[in-house]
């Protein structure tokens, strides 16, 4: 495994990067969720589709930098690869419906 220093600069940059998408995907959906069990007023569907949406694309995004990370690494990808695949199947089926 060789590293030059393209690949040690995207190490530091990247390094929490899929985390914070993650944690933004999360926030998205769970404060949405708490203003409609505080107040009891829903939002209008294409709100929520949209915040889900983007939830999902972030996921996806956060998943593609890990899957990056791992394969500068040489580790098994295969897992990774099928969980895109199955949320891009998913996101596109969402935003087509």
């Amino acid at each position: 495994m060789k590293f030059n220093k393209l690949d040690l600069i995207l190490e530091v940059k990247l390094r929490n990067l899929n985390l914070i998408f993650y944690l933004i995907a999360f926030l998205i959906v769970i404060i949405p969720g708490a203003i409609v069990v505080i107040t009891d007023v829903p939002f209008s569907s294409a709100f929520t589709k949209i915040s889900i949406g983007i939830s999902m694309f972030l996921v996806l995004i956060g998943k593609v930098l890990s899957v990056l990370k791992k394969d500068k690494g040489d580790k098994n990808i295969a897992v990774d690869m099928s969980f895109i695949i199955g949320i891009l199947i998913a996101f596109i089926a969402y935003v087509l419906r």
